[in-house]
């Protein structure tokens, strides 16, 4: 492949941040992406930033939480087409049982709560969904590929 026609591919990190049998969800307001949809707690990996680093640093910037690289556990992988990017998705689980998280980015989440696995809320974005599906409950990593035509 000649690097002219090759395609920058962003790299981004998702949360499945669990208490009991339900999962910490923000409704998305004023960023231009997916507005009004519910969503996982995600951003961008940095360039120099490792994906556990890019997690540790979203959990604080969105929900005010402090976590230790151990209290990550990579669960699963995403390569997702989105027009006009191409994003290489790390999925984290966090248990959330002894923390309160608190929307720290009010200009860009209208809330943030925890919604049970067998009742979200809409609308969301199908690879949300299916991320949340894929994640809960654990078995393991799993990778997949999701809004490609092959």
């Amino acid at each position: 492949m000649n690097d002219k026609n090759r395609k920058k591919t962003r790299v981004a990190v998702y949360l499945i941040g669990t208490r009991g049998n339900s999962v910490l969800l923000g409704k998305r307001q004023n960023t231009g992406h997916m507005d009004g949809c519910w969503s996982l707690v995600a951003g961008h990996v940095a360039e120099g930033e490792s994906s556990s680093k890019a997690m540790i640093r979203e959990l604080e910037e969105e929900c005010g939480l402090k976590v230790e690289p151990n209290d990550l556990v990579l669960i699963g992988s995403m390569h997702h087409k989105s027009p006009p990017y191409d994003y290489m998705n790390f999925i984290f689980h966090v248990d959330l049982t002894n923390h309160e998280p608190q929307n720290r980015e009010a200009h860009k989440c209208e809330v943030l709560k925890f919604h049970s696995i067998e009742s979200l809320p809409g609308p969301m974005e199908p690879y949300i969904k299916e991320i949340i599906q894929r994640s809960v409950p654990q078995n393991g990593i799993w990778i997949s590929e999701y809004g490609w035509d092959n």
